[in-house]
């Protein structure tokens, strides 16, 4: 969807923000964070969002974010 492939990119310009703020900012924005969730876990459900972000190295989070989108961003 168009919605999902724009929280992606929205990701990618936020990723160096603390994850609280990052998923505030894209929540305020109308992001499709359940897609976040996905791209990056690859489940629907599980621990905290701003948890998953902290967790990730960000280069690993960006290679998961492409990964998802099917080509780089």
């Amino acid at each position: 969807m168009v919605e999902d492939r724009e929280t992606l990119v929205r990701f990618k310009e936020l990723v160096d923000l603390p994850p609280r703020d990052l998923l505030r900012e894209l929540r305020a924005a109308g992001g499709d964070l359940r897609a976040l969730r996905l791209a990056l876990t690859g489940r629907d459900r599980g621990p905290e969002l701003w948890a998953i972000v902290a967790a990730l190295p960000r280069e690993e989070a960006l290679r998961r974010i492409d990964a998802a989108a099917g080509s780089t961003l």
